[in-house]
């Protein structure tokens, strides 16, 4: 049995040695883990002493811990060719809620060249690869890294109820791993542009391969169809100090829910990032309007987000700050709701790719409704990440 056991794994090495011999192979990876303490004291509107209470603080494993395998070869024509294919710690579904369909689970093929580099399979999108982002930008990667926040996927704090939501201050299909075709160009004098497009936004790894992109399947009316992303980027540098502009436009068909038509996405996005000398900040505005709202409806809408982030790192040391606000008038309600998010953040660069970073941030929803607050909450945590 031994000896049948080690024939079979002869085998296949010797399979997978010559199945990658033209092409060069490397690994790389990621590891986070977590400690986290909530404070809500407003939940849904109400006390949080008087309502069923959570508790979410403690240990947690994060939630893009992944193990990377990337491909490069080159076509007899001289075009390079790049794979990637990422084992994700939350890739399942029992995985974090919103994690699974996240492009940090990527699985795509690249062909690169003097024209750009054309992408296909489970990527980001081209506003994704483009934008600046504040959210992204201090210690800790707050909050797109979902502690500091609400929702399932999104935050530890539990969510208010307000109906439409509070707003966005990402485009739709921003970091989601449905499958796209994706250009990018080279960098001429400091442009660059990018452009994407993706059939519909079930088509994640969060559903499978054949599903339905109309709305009685899997999906809602925000997962848009059809959705094209258009970005366009300069970088230079001035005097000593690095300018970087923006602009980018996302379309998308919105789907039929028992019969009532909605808006179609229309996003529209640009952020401007300065640095010198170890500083940088950051600023993003989308503005999306009615988009996904009924069309019988002409008050509602008015969506748009906007996010100020600022970074400062002294040798091994990183301090950053990231106010976030988003508004939404849904059309059955007397007002805009709106949230709030604010969050310092620090970090110590300890060597060979371990970073230690701590944060705390503070939010705030209120619903439109009624004016009242939905949510108010505050979030500490400390993260430990190796890079490898």
């Amino acid at each position: 049995m031994k000896k049948i056991f080690t024939i079979a794994l002869i085998t296949v090495v010797a399979a997978f040695t010559a199945s990658v011999s033209k092409a060069e192979l490397s690994l790389s990876g990621y590891q986070e883990f977590y400690g986290v303490s909530v404070d809500q004291g407003t939940t849904a509107g109400f006390d949080q002493a008087t309502t069923t209470p959570n508790s979410r603080s403690g240990l947690s494993n994060g939630r893009f811990t992944r193990l990377i395998a990337t491909a490069t070869t080159t076509l007899d024509s001289g075009i390079d060719v790049t794979g990637v294919y990422a084992i994700a710690k939350d890739g399942g579904g029992t995985a974090d809620a919103g994690t699974q369909q996240v492009a940090v689970n990527e699985n795509s093929l690249s062909f690169g060249g003097g024209f750009g580099t054309v992408s296909v399979g489970n990527i980001f999108s081209a506003g994704t690869m483009i934008h600046n982002r504040g959210t992204t930008l201090i210690p800790t990667a707050e909050p797109d890294n979902g502690v500091v926040g609400t929702g399932a996927g999104t935050g530890y704090a539990t969510a208010g109820g307000a109906t439409g939501g509070y707003g966005a201050f990402d485009e739709a299909g921003y970091a989601l791993d449905d499958v796209k075709v994706r250009y990018m160009s080279n960098v001429y004098e400091g442009f660059q542009i990018a452009a994407s497009f993706s059939s519909c936004l079930e088509k994640g790894s969060q559903n499978a391969s054949d599903v339905s992109c109309s709305n009685e399947s899997t999906g809602t009316v925000t997962n848009y169809d059809d959705v094209f992303d258009v970005a366009i980027a300069y970088n230079s540098n001035f005097e000593g100090v690095d300018v970087g502009l923006t602009y980018g436009m996302v379309s998308g068909n919105s789907q039929i829910l028992d019969g009532a038509e909605y808006n179609d996405y229309e996003g529209q996005i640009y952020s401007l990032s300065l640095g010198m000398a170890g500083a940088t900040i950051i600023y993003k505005n989308l503005t999306y309007g009615d988009s996904g709202q009924l069309v019988s409806r002409t008050v509602d809408g008015d969506g748009e987000g906007s996010v100020y982030a600022a970074r400062y790192d002294m040798g091994n040391i990183g301090i950053g700050y990231v106010h976030t606000e988003t508004s939404f008038k849904e059309g059955t309600n007397s007002s805009e709701s709106t949230a709030e998010i604010d969050i310092f953040g620090v970090s110590y660069n300890l060597g060979g790719g371990v970073v230690l970073e701590a944060a705390h941030g503070s939010i705030e929803e209120t619903d439109g409704s009624d004016s009242l607050k939905d949510t108010e909450a505050d979030i500490s945590l400390v993260k430990l990440s190796f890079g490898f």
